[in-house]
C-alpha cells in the first residue's frame, strides 16, 4: 500500500510536466498567419477552428466516458500520441485539407486530454486524503501550462522570421516528451463504471447533469458561456494585433505577456479560501470578462491588448474554480465524462458562433466582431442568472 501511494504520488509531478508540454506555445501565437501564409482567408482560418471544435463536440463525452470505463491513463496517453500526430501533420502539409486533417488529430488528443487530467489530479489526490488541495495543485496546473506558454512565446518570434514552420516542429518535440510522460502515469483505484449499454449510460449521465441536477446544471452552463467567449477572444487576438500593425515578430512578446499575467491568476486562485466555491463569484468574474469585449470593440491601438490581458486574468480565476466546485459534487466514477460534457457543451457553443463572427470580421470589421461577441456573451450570462443562483442556494 505505501509503495502504491508513493507512486500515486509521483502522478501530481508528471501532471504539472503535462502541463507544461501539451500546450501549443510554439505554434498558436502564429497559427492564423501561418495558414494565411498558405493562402486562406480569415473566414477559412476560422472555419478551421470550428471543424476543430466540432470534432471536440462529437468526441468530448465518448472520451470522458472512456476514460471512466478504459482508464485515465490510457485515455491521456492515447490524447498524447494524437497530439504529436497533429502537430507533426501541420509541420509537413499545407493548404486547408492539410491543416483539416492536422485540426483533427489535435482535436482527438485535446478531447482525450480535457477532463481526464482533471479526473485523474482529482481522483490521486482522494486516494491520498488530500482532495482538499485540489484548487491548489490545479491552479499550479495551469500555471505552469501559461508560464510554458509564456516562455515559447518569448522564442516564437526569432523562430519564425527563420521559418513559420518551425515553431511547429518545436510542439512536436514538446508533444513527444508528453508521450514519454504519459507512459509512466499510475490508475488509481476508484469505483467503475458498470453498465455495458456504453450509449445509454452516456445518455444517463447527461441528462442527469443538465436535467436533474440543478447544482450541476447550473455550473456547466455558465462555464459553457465563459470558455466559448474565451476561445472565441483568443482567436481575435491575432487579427487584432494584425490589426494594429504589430509587427510580427512582436506577437509571440504579447502572447507570452498574456499568458504570463493568467499563469498568476491560476497561480493565486487558491487565496480565495471559503469564496472559491461560491456561484456569485464565479458570475461576478465571467461579467468582467464578457466587458472586456467591449473594450477591445472600441480601442483600436496597442492600449487595446490590456483587455486581452484582463480577458485571460479573469478566465485564470474562472477555470479553476468552476472544475474545483465541479469535482466537489461529482462522483469518480462518472468525473472524467462530466467534465468532458462541460468542455463538449463549450466547444458546441463556439463552433456556432465562430463562422458568424469570422464572416463579421472580414465583411464588416473585427470592431463589429468583438462588439457582437460580447453582446452574445452579455445576454447568455443573463439567461443564466437565475440557473447560477439556483446553484449558490444547493452549496450553500
Amino acid at each position: 500500500m505505501d509503495e502504491y501511494r508513493t507512486a500515486l504520488r509521483t502522478n501530481i509531478w508528471k501532471l504539472y510536466v503535462l502541463s507544461a508540454v501539451s500546450t501549443f506555445g510554439f505554434a498558436v501565437p502564429i497559427f492564423i498567419p501561418f495558414q494565411q501564409e498558405y493562402g486562406l482567408s480569415l473566414q477559412q482560418a476560422f472555419l478551421l477552428q470550428a471543424a476543430y471544435a466540432l470534432v471536440l463536440v462529437v468526441l468530448e463525452i465518448p472520451s470522458g466516458y472512456l476514460a471512466d470505463r478504459w482508464g485515465r491513463r490510457n485515455t491521456i496517453l492515447t490524447g498524447s500520441f494524437a497530439l504529436f500526430l497533429g502537430m507533426l501533420t501541420y509541420a509537413v502539409t499545407s493548404g486547408f485539407w492539410g491543416f483539416l486533417l492536422a485540426e483533427s488529430l489535435l482535436a482527438l488528443g485535446i478531447s482525450f486530454h480535457s477532463g481526464t487530467t482533471e479526473a485523474l489530479t482529482y481522483d490521486s489526490l482522494v486516494e491520498l486524503g488530500e482532495e482538499k488541495r485540489y484548487l491548489r495543485v490545479n491552479g499550479h496546473q495551469g500555471f505552469l501550462a501559461l508560464g510554458s506558454k509564456a516562455v515559447t512565446s518569448l522564442l516564437v518570434g526569432s523562430l519564425a522570421t527563420v521559418s513559420l514552420r518551425l515553431p511547429f516542429w518545436a510542439d512536436v518535440l514538446l508533444f513527444g516528451i508528453g508521450i514519454l510522460t504519459s507512459l509512466f502515469l499510475v490508475e488509481p483505484h476508484r469505483h467503475l463504471l458498470k453498465e455495458t449499454k456504453h450509449l445509454t449510460a452516456m445518455w444517463r449521465i447527461c441528462r442527469h447533469a443538465f436535467l436533474r441536477n440543478r447544482a450541476l446544471q447550473g455550473i456547466l452552463l455558465l462555464y459553457t458561456v465563459v470558455a466559448a467567449i474565451d476561445v472565441q477572444i483568443f482567436w481575435f487576438l491575432q487579427p487584432y494585433q494584425t490589426s494594429i500593425a504589430l509587427p510580427l515578430v512582436f506577437f509571440g512578446i504579447t502572447n507570452a505577456a498574456m499568458c504570463l499575467l493568467g499563469a498568476l491568476a491560476y497561480r493565486y486562485v487558491h487565496l480565495f479560501g471559503k469564496h472559491a466555491e461560491r456561484m456569485d463569484v464565479l458570475f461576478v468574474i465571467s461579467v468582467i470578462l464578457i466587458l472586456t469585449c467591449f473594450g477591445m470593440s472600441v480601442v483600436s491601438s496597442l492600449w487595446g491588448l490590456a483587455f486581452f490581458i484582463l480577458e485571460g486574468m479573469a478566465f485564470g480565476l474562472f477555470d479553476p474554480l468552476s472544475s474545483n466546485i465541479i469535482n466537489r459534487i461529482t462522483t469518480s466514477d462518472v468525473r472524467a465524462t462530466v467534465l468532458s460534457l462541460r468542455s463538449f457543451t463549450a466547444r458546441l457553443l463556439f463552433a456556432a458562433l465562430s463562422p458568424l463572427l469570422g464572416y463579421v470580421a472580414d465583411v464588416y470589421s473585427l470592431s463589429q466582431a468583438l462588439l457582437l461577441t460580447g453582446i452574445i456573451g452579455m445576454a447568455a450570462l443573463l439567461l443564466t442568472f437565475a440557473l447560477a443562483q439556483t446553484q449558490q442556494r444547493k452549496l450553500d
